[in-house]
């Protein structure tokens, strides 16, 4: 049988460990299909939506710590993807769009050839780090080891690679792919002596982990060197479980907290590792300037001093920065106890205050999943008023790519998200969602049931966008376009194949988590919000009076 340009990305795929990918079939990618199939070596993941793929594709980089992949059609199949891949470029998500494109007789001739798109590379280029096209089947394989190699050099970043239609039935040569260099340099000689004196020296430090130090599987040695300098180590939302959140030292993700600021004030010393210093909603970050001398360490250059000074900029992978810092302080003494004290004082009065603002009911909901779900099992969040309330902070995270969410803060990417983490690892998660986030990817339910993935769907009802009703309510004084009407989520997921059930108490939703959690394939928990006692920032629409 010929071997062909699809083949070619099929045992490319194969070669660089991916073993599942996402997509929607179409007649622009239809080859690459059928090769990855007669192959073998991968399994393909039938979505409903290439912007729901696209996500999946992001979860399951999040969660594996392997290449993410998506393979759409050109045209219309790939505008969808751009809204998945601004997601994965702002969470630094090695995900791989791989599209068709008009056969190259055409491309580019403005003749209207079926979902022809001219633009196509622009429009990927911004939201990507490096887009490929080539033109002749002997450029196919070069084209796709760059954009692969391009995704893994340095800060991870999504990549994508156009392929036209016929190039992708052309003969082709076999090719070999090269391995994935390792790319972990280490601090220069001089910056690493800066550093060590300077921690050395210090007596209140404070450790700052970002998602850098998960990327770089360098939890243990974070955990290590925080206990070495018995400093309090910060988390970013991104950077949870990076250091077990049930640790004596971790104070969990409360940078923007002014409790938590307020208590690390008298700090000497910030050790930054692998994090951007992301400002957040209305620029709340970059009022919070690190206190005492910022050492901030990150593999790409361009972040190091850019939200806040940096007194010692070291461009380095965390891995091998915390590494490096272990092997050279031999000894040290540790933080100075009082200030120690007071940080983990002020973490328990934070969480404490937060869980109180949660109200008895919420405060249950919340213990009982994380009572449910296994110490290294999924936790993804839509951006939802529980995850804002609790699921960013409070539930506490023990593993590292256990922690799943929105990056951008986007709203919608929960359920795909969820599904990519739990097919590439296959442990059970449990997503909570809003209902109006649920709604953006709700058919997605339907690859849930088409694959039985062992995942519990928490759909948070509260009829409307909750969040935003709240910020309406807070700026404005009321609301507006928020109010979406109750939805019967069980009575939906059912028609998809997926089980489920509506919620009312506290009662049923700890037995609904159970069934969930003890089954073999997706459950869904309609949980209605209306029948709880209310979380502090929460905003129920005002029901309509009763007609006379």
């Amino acid at each position: 049988m010929t071997y062909t340009g699809a083949d070619l990305i099929a045992e490319g795929l194969a070669e660089y460990g991916v073993e599942h990918v996402f997509a929607i079939v179409s007649i622009h990618n239809m080859p690459i299909l059928d090769a990855i199939n007669r192959l073998g070596r991968t399994r393909i993941i039938d979505v409903r939506h290439e912007q729901a793929g696209t996500h999946a594709a992001d979860g399951y980089a999040r969660a594996t710590g392997k290449m993410g992949v998506m393979i759409a059609s050109t045209g219309p199949g790939t505008t969808n993807t751009v809204t998945g891949l601004y997601e994965a470029r702002y969470a630094s998500s090695p995900v791989l769009v791989i599209t068709g494109q008009a056969e190259t007789a055409f491309y580019g001739k403005g003749l209207s050839y079926v979902h022809e798109a001219e633009n196509q590379l622009p429009m990927l280029a911004t939201v990507t780090r490096r887009v490929e096209s080539p033109r002749h089947i002997g450029q196919l394989a070069d084209a796709f080891a760059r954009v692969v190699a391009d995704m893994h050099t340095g800060r991870r970043a999504p990549g994508a690679l156009e392929i036209p239609i016929d190039l992708q039935y052309a003969e082709s040569a076999k090719a070999s792919f090269p391995p994935l260099a390792e790319y972990r340099p280490a601090p220069a000689p001089d910056e690493l002596e800066r550093a060590v004196r300077k921690i050395d020296e210090a007596s209140r430090r404070v450790i700052i982990a970002g998602g850098g130090v998960i990327a770089a599987d360098a939890g243990d040695a974070l955990t290590a060197l925080a206990e070495k300098l018995d400093a309090p180590v910060i988390t970013t939302v991104d950077g949870r479980g990076a250091i077990p959140e049930d640790h004596p030292l971790c104070i969990g993700n409360y940078y923007g907290s002014a409790g938590i600021y307020q208590a690390i004030a008298e700090a000497d010393l910030t050790l930054a590792i692998g994090t951007k210093f992301a400002v957040g909603v209305d620029g709340n970050g970059a009022r919070f300037t690190p206190p005492g001398e910022l050492v901030q360490v990150d593999v790409d250059p361009n972040m190091v001093g850019r939200t806040h000074h940096a007194h010692l900029g070291i461009i380095a992978d965390a891995g091998a920065a915390l590494e490096a810092f272990l092997g050279a302080l031999a000894e040290t003494s540790g933080n100075d106890a009082q200030f120690n004290q007071g940080v983990l004082e002020a973490r328990d009065g934070v969480q404490s205050a937060m869980r109180a603002r949660l109200g008895p009911d919420y405060a249950r909901l919340m213990d009982i999943m994380r009572e449910k779900l296994p110490r290294d099992g999924l936790w993804c969040r839509d951006s939802t008023i529980a995850a804002y309330n609790f699921g960013n902070q409070l539930f506490p995270i023990h593993a590292p790519r256990t922690s799943i969410n929105p990056s951008s803060g986007a709203i919608g990417p929960g359920l795909p998200f969820a599904l990519g983490a739990v097919i590439g690892t296959g442990k059970p998660g449990i997503l909570i969602n809003g209902d109006g986030g649920f709604m953006f990817h709700a058919t997605e339910l339907a690859t849930a049931a088409q694959y039985q993935v062992p995942l519990v769907v928490c759909v948070f009802n509260d009829g409307g966008y909750g969040v935003l009703r709240w910020l309406q309510d807070t700026r404005f004084g009321r609301i507006n376009e928020t109010d979406l009407g109750k939805m019967d989520f069980a009575k939906m997921a059912g028609s998809m194949g997926v089980p489920g059930e509506r919620v009312q108490d506290v009662a049923a939703f700890e037995a609904a988590i159970e069934r969930g959690l003890g089954g073999t394939g997706p459950y869904l928990v309609d949980v209605d919000m209306e029948c709880f006692e209310p979380m502090e920032i929460s905003i129920m629409p005002k029901k309509k009076p009763v007609e006379a």
